[in-house]
């Protein structure tokens, strides 16, 4: 890669986003951020692994998220973070590890706002990865072994869940198509045609880039 592009995905519980941006990670060469982020932000904050884990991708419960949504209504992550709820430290740890990670050089990094939190990064690609329930509950019901229904219920579950810490702290943009420069079906092309499309995307971008 010629040009300094960090590429955010952000992904449908079960549409291959993760996968997707692994192996477009692995095709690029450049290092790829997922879970990754919760050991890098149990080091930056000293808080335990564990207890990150469990508010990973959660909005804080804050009055039914009542409160205005986006970053902004946060503070800077300068400010005195241990006064906050968890999820809050959580998130604004990440955001200065992802603000980092993308000014170190280009990357792959899913989920936890990255979208939002790298908006203005002229070299940022944004990618939102969705696929309709019959493909995403037949691939999780393969993978963790369980039944389709029970699959089902996990899709809304963490769909949910994913929505609304997105909403929280992006200002309610998650699967907005026109927030994200690419939108892929993964159900309708399939995982690998997906991750060819995305490689595909970027090289044209950085082709323009040098014109």
């Amino acid at each position: 890669m010629g040009i300094h592009t960090v590429i955010s995905i952000s992904r449908q519980f079960g549409s291959g986003g993760r996968e997707i941006g692994r192996e477009v990670a692995a095709q690029l060469s450049i290092p790829f951020y997922d879970s990754a982020l919760i050991r890098l932000a149990a080091e930056k904050s000293g808080m335990s692994e564990k207890v990150l884990e469990n508010l990973d991708e959660k909005a804080a419960n804050r009055f039914l998220y009542t409160m205005p949504s986006g970053i902004s209504t946060l503070g800077h992550a300068s400010t005195a973070i241990y006064n906050m709820p968890l999820s809050d430290t959580l998130f604004l740890t990440q955001y200065e590890i992802i603000k980092q990670l993308a000014a170190e050089g280009p990357c792959v990094i899913v989920g936890r706002c990255s979208d939002y939190i790298l908006k203005e990064n002229h070299n940022h690609i944004s990618v939102f990865i969705h696929a309709d329930e019959s493909f995403r509950a037949e691939r999780i019901a393969e993978y963790e072994k369980i039944s389709k229904e029970d699959a089902m219920s996990r899709i809304s579950k963490y769909d949910r869940e994913r929505k609304k810490y997105h909403d929280y702290y992006a200002a309610g943009t998650w699967g907005i198509a026109s927030f994200y420069d690419l939108t892929i079906n993964s159900g309708l092309i399939g995982i690998q045609n997906s991750v060819r499309m995305v490689l595909k995307f970027v090289n044209l971008l950085e082709q323009e880039a040098k014109q």
